[in-house]
């Protein structure tokens, strides 16, 4: 594994709770002494004479250190089960609460995209109706009516939980892979998680072929009835604020290329 990182989720909270346990807490700085010494012959009948030069240097923990120092214990002592794109895979295979480093690619459902970045399609509207009291939009009605869904959706932003999923795809040889991203710690960087990836996690449950796993978390939102789901899959709503099973739900600790 390349330790040369660029770094997308970084979960700082849950990767110094495993160092602390690892390493019983947690340190900021690391001094480090280096002495050298050499040997040299005095002048006449003196005897040998020695002289050393000492060095002191202080290394500083960063996030990426603390991201290598923590796989290590983890490969060498709570085992590590590394997956590559295209490789098979049964979901069986995955132990509970195993930790899996996997590289796939990362897909982000348009409903999933609409919520998170509503806020800066209602900016842009906003802009839009401006132009429209110059009278440079024809259909200024049309505008209004959009803004009006962007709002919606910028209130459903608001009111989700701290999680929202997106879906790591591995190759038709294996199960897709749930990762729920917290939006605290994602912050701006959302949109940059699409795409080939790296992750690092550990296992959650497993999703029966049987049932769906929802993408949007609301609270206080019951689970659909039978009906619902059925109605959503007829006008392809459960294709994009969902995801069918087989499926591994993966806690997420850090997303990097």
């Amino acid at each position: 594994m390349s330790i040369l990182r660029d770094f997308v989720y970084y979960d700082s909270a849950t990767i110094d709770s495993f160092m602390s346990s690892f390493e019983g807490g947690l340190y900021d700085e690391e001094d480090r002494h280096t002495t050298a010494s050499s040997m040299g012959v005095g002048a006449g009948d003196e005897t040998d004479v020695s002289s050393s030069d000492s060095w002191r240097k202080t290394l500083r923990q960063t996030p990426a250190g603390r991201f290598s120092r923590l796989y290590e214990y983890i490969q060498k002592s709570a085992g590590l089960l590394e997956f590559r794109q295209g490789e098979a895979l049964q979901l069986d295979a995955i132990e509970e609460d195993q930790f899996c480093l996997i590289r796939g690619t990362i897909e982000i459902s348009q409903v999933v995209s609409a919520v998170m970045n509503a806020p800066q399609y209602q900016a842009i509207s906003n802009v839009v109706k401006q132009f429209g009291k110059f009278g440079l939009i024809d259909d200024l009605a049309e505008v209004e009516k959009v803004d009006e869904q962007l709002a919606a959706l910028t209130e459903v932003r608001h009111a989700l939980n701290d999680k929202i999923s997106v879906v790591l795809s591995v190759g038709s040889a294996a199960p897709k892979f749930a990762l729920p991203i917290r939006r605290s710690v994602i912050g701006e960087r959302f949109n940059e998680l699409e795409g080939r990836a790296t992750v690092f996690g550990r296992f959650s449950e497993a999703v029966p072929r049987s049932k769906r796993y929802t993408l949007i978390d609301l609270p206080g939102r019951p689970p659909l009835s039978r009906q619902q789901r059925r109605q959503a899959a007829k006008t392809g709503q459960a294709d994009q604020a969902s995801v069918g099973g087989p499926l591994a739900i993966l806690n997420v600790i850090a997303v990097y290329r």
